[in-house]
């Protein structure tokens, strides 16, 4: 039988063990921040000239498809601000993966849509690798734009740069996001059509609004370009969607005409009265006379709401991710996603899904 003295150089051991356990994992973790933040940080990504002009020819056929059965409805599943960070978000991410999961069981979308700020911080490599593979596994194609966050706190100041960000989507099988231009001043413009038996019923376009606040005359340039070359080589304008991350004025003034009954809104309508004052200096007009429709964006995490006014719908997307707003008496959390349906009209719904 051992002795007492014997019991207690045991126990004095296990107390050096578990004492040098917990320094190597202290020293571990600094490890893994140090390697982090010397070696990883940071990818720059592919430099890739893709310089455009509004002389250049246009090509219908270089603007990406996706087939709408006849007969059936066309369902589009927006996710806005999941917001994940490598370093913060450890437990996050799984109850975000489940809302995910249980909106593509419970929509079945043809197309996942997602308005920005998929990552929310300098760490976003590994957030954006797991959410990527998370969209790879459903097998739905997606097609994204940045937000004000996606590749640093500031402009591409994150591990993953904007160039490498790009390539990420570009390289994953399922994914119809584009780069574009090169050369109108930011990445991640690029337009959609959806063809139901040879007519395109609907162009979606999507424009990176996420660190800046105004649409640039290029940018504004390349839009009018794109949309008059759909027309002219289709002979007719097809109704128009426009994704952004941010928000123009022209939400704010919906929302002011909700309330003074000159509105309509299409369910619920949540508002904190926070808006991004993009400079909008006409472009939505102008977007309308080009077919578009519907404007979606993301970023106001307290903002939730679909008003028809003036000729167009503008929509506020439910906030994703962990960082939403609780209203009134503390009893709601938004979070969730909204459905785009487009069948003989376009219906767009906002569906709360807690983790």
């Amino acid at each position: 039988m051992p002795s007492l003295g014997y019991h207690k150089a045991m126990k004095k051991r296990t107390k050096v063990l578990i004492i040098s356990g917990s320094a190597l994992g202290v020293i571990a973790g600094i490890g893994f921040l140090s390697v982090y933040f010397t070696l990883l940080y940071r990818y720059k990504g592919r430099q890739v000239d893709n310089t455009w002009s509004k002389d250049d020819p246009f090509y219908l056929a270089s603007v990406k498809t996706l087939q709408k059965k006849k007969g059936e409805d066309f369902v589009i599943l927006n996710f806005a601000d999941i917001q994940l960070c490598d370093l913060e978000d450890t437990f996050t991410k799984e109850s975000v993966h489940r809302i995910m999961d249980k909106l593509v069981s419970e929509h079945k979308p043809d197309l996942i849509t997602l308005t920005g700020d998929q990552t929310w911080s300098n760490e976003n490599l590994l957030s954006l690798r797991s959410i990527l593979r998370w969209l790879e596994s459903y097998k739905v194609p997606y097609a994204p734009v940045f937000g004000n966050h996606d590749h640093g706190n500031e402009f591409s100041s994150a591990v993953a740069g904007l160039n490498y960000c790009c390539d990420l989507y570009e390289d994953s099988p399922h994914c119809l996001f584009s780069r574009g231009p090169t050369n109108i001043d930011r990445l991640g413009n690029y337009p959609i059509n959806i063809v139901e038996e040879g007519k395109v019923v609907k162009t979606l376009y999507f424009l990176d609004l996420g660190y800046f606040d105004s649409i640039s005359d290029k940018q504004r340039d390349w839009f009018c370009y794109t949309a008059d070359g759909i027309e002219n080589e289709l002979g007719y304008a097809p109704e128009g969607m426009m994704f952004t991350h941010k928000d123009f004025p022209s939400f704010r003034n919906a929302y002011k005409h909700y309330l003074d009954g000159s509105a309509q809104n299409s369910g619920d309508v949540y508002a904190n009265g926070g808006y991004s004052y993009v400079e909008e200096d006409g472009f939505v007009e102008l977007a309308k006379q080009h077919g578009v429709t519907d404007f979606l964006c993301g970023h106001q995490h307290w903002n939730n709401f679909t008003i028809q006014d003036n000729g167009a719908r503008f929509t506020f997307c439910l906030k994703t991710g962990p960082y939403g707003g609780i209203y009134q008496d503390d009893s709601l959390t938004l979070s969730g996603g909204t459905v785009i349906t487009i069948g003989e009209e376009t219906k767009i719904t906002h569906h709360l899904a807690g983790a």
